[in-house]
């Protein structure tokens, strides 16, 4: 005998559940993991947002469970109103903020692992919401149709949208082909997922009362497997994203201890969300005001962060081509910024040359000379660095805060950036999507050759010869324009280098280390060090 309260959750159930079920319930779930992943690995200061964070996580597993359990129609709608209100809850912090302490917090970026969660969130509302519309037993007619068809419509609809847009296909296609997570989360996710999905069909075989209990299994499991493999790659890309980038606050004061990492905010583009810089400060008995370098991560315009652990096969390297500079007594800085698709490039230029101008505004504060400040960065960020070398007042990219500052740097280490976006040749055909178009004059304008100038700082130029990413011409043109130009520059062609640091194994020359080594050199001779 049910009670009055199972009746009436109860009610009104689903005819079959089936593969349209199963995607929500994925898709929820995967939202869940991102969220659990960065509460916990990376809290935020105020218990207050953990609080609210947590208790709309656990909204979102109580919900999902019960309408696998009870596919009734008030428990489909009332998940349905707790994915739509996650997603208006991400919606609110990237607009307004949500409360942390006395502040608010707000993204630091959004980049393509940041939008994860809407799409999770907002298809699994949209996907309960059609199974809510499908507890109504509608006579056969176009209704009938729609109600049967619309999800199915929505799906290929999107999917048909995301390929023919050239920046969307190649953020897919760069997400899961450059970082090389595709083998890595198949068979961590994936592959495993499988496996126990072939484990249960296995069971129905020997167990006739699960086999009568879940007619329709094997055309469920079918439609069930891409849905499993889309959920792998967000699950994976959203939880590392959560897992490696800390929350960050609003900060009131520009305060950095000797001898720790603090993390910074260094500009606020157009009054938007706040960038974040870690400064890591030598000791106490390091002598000052220090000279003082900043790393910018790559990640091909619509990803990155300033953390460097993300569990890339370079972090040991910058991890300790960091420490051997603080050890030298370098301040040491690393930065967030704009990301693509929401930003353009040259709005990651801009940020940068506003860390630059913040450096100085504040250069009593963290114990910097003002004029001994350097910049290096791998991939994207060697362009940004290329950039900040030559570019001056008249290129246009300093705009917002400190403008009484100047975003002149002192040295630049430029590892295998994309310098020549009007050229790419060598690299695969969807690289060039990455710049964001434009005219061949527009694209010029873009590259740090129009603005090379015979007092432009030292440059520190390498890039492997086998890189399949970045053509090597791209560093060596900047080379000899530099060179021609009468810019003191060194280019290091790495044989057998690939993209990356350690990217092409023991057969590259120079070593991983040598070029640390070789780094922490460059800036010693030309900022001065110990």
């Amino acid at each position: 005998m049910m009670s009055p309260i199972q009746d009436a959750l109860g009610a009104h159930r689903l005819p079959k559940r089936r593969a349209l079920l199963s995607w929500a319930t994925l898709f929820t779930l995967s939202a869940i993991a991102i969220h659990i992943t960065g509460v916990l690995l990376q809290p935020p200061a105020s218990w207050l947002l953990v609080a609210l964070l947590l208790v709309l996580t656990i909204a979102q597993l109580i919900t999902a469970i019960a309408t696998v359990i009870v596919p009734a129609r008030r428990l489909l709608l009332v998940a349905g109103v707790v994915e739509v209100i996650a997603l208006l809850a991400w919606i609110f912090a990237h607009t307004t903020g949500l409360p942390d302490g006395s502040s608010v917090w707000r993204p630091e970026t959004l980049g393509s692992l940041d939008l994860y969660l809407p799409e999770l969130e907002g298809l699994a509302a949209f996907f309960y919401l059609c199974l809510l519309w499908r507890t109504w037993m509608l006579p056969r007619g176009l209704w009938r149709t729609l109600q049967k068809w619309l999800p199915t419509f929505a799906l290929v609809l999107l999917l048909v949208l995301g390929l023919l847009n050239q920046r969307v296909a190649t953020i897919l296609v760069v997400a899961f082909i450059l970082n090389g997570q595709v083998p890595v989360c198949l068979q961590y996710v994936f592959l495993p997922a499988v496996g126990l999905l072939a484990l249960f069909l296995l069971l129905r075989l020997v167990i006739p009362r699960l086999r009568v209990r879940t007619q329709g299994a094997w055309l469920t499991a079918l439609i069930l497997l891409p849905s499993l493999l889309v959920t792998t790659f967000f699950i994976w890309g959203g939880v590392l994203n959560a897992a490696n980038v800390a929350w960050f606050p609003e900060t009131l004061k520009v305060v950095a201890p000797a001898g720790r990492t603090t993390t910074l905010e260094y500009c606020r583009p157009n009054g938007g969300s706040p960038l974040a810089m870690d400064i890591t400060e030598p000791s106490v008995q390091a002598p000052h005001p220090a000279p003082a370098v900043f790393y910018i991560t790559g990640g091909g315009t619509f990803q990155g962060s300033r953390s460097l652990q993300t569990g890339a096969t370079d972090d040991a390297y910058f991890t300790h081509l960091r420490d051997e500079l603080v050890s030298r007594g370098f301040v040491v800085g690393a930065l967030d910024y704009s990301l693509v698709p929401l930003y353009k490039v040259s709005d990651q230029v801009k940020d940068a040359k506003c860390a630059v101008r913040f450096l100085r505004a504040h250069a009593s504060e963290l114990g910097i000379d003002p004029q001994r400040i350097g910049v290096y960065g791998p991939s994207q960020g060697g362009y940004i660095s290329a950039m900040l070398g030559t570019a001056g007042l008249s290129a246009g990219y300093d705009v917002g805060q400190y403008l009484n500052q100047s975003s002149h740097v002192q040295a630049v280490v430029d590892m295998w950036g994309p310098v020549d976006l009007t050229n790419f040749s060598g690299s695969p055909s969807w690289i060039a999507a990455l710049t964001g178009g434009g005219s061949s004059a527009t694209l010029k304008a873009a590259t740090p050759f129009p603005y090379i100038r015979s007092d432009d700082p030292p440059f520190l130029i390498m890039h492997g010869t086998d890189d399949w990413f970045i053509a090597p011409h791209h560093s060596q043109k900047l080379a000899a324009q530099l060179h021609a130009a009468g810019v003191p520059v060194t280019l290091v062609m790495i044989q057998h280098g690939s993209h990356g640091l350690a990217a092409a194994g023991p057969d590259q020359n120079p070593s991983p280390n040598t070029l640390v080594q070789m780094t922490a050199d460059f800036f010693t001779h030309t900022l001065g060090g110990k």
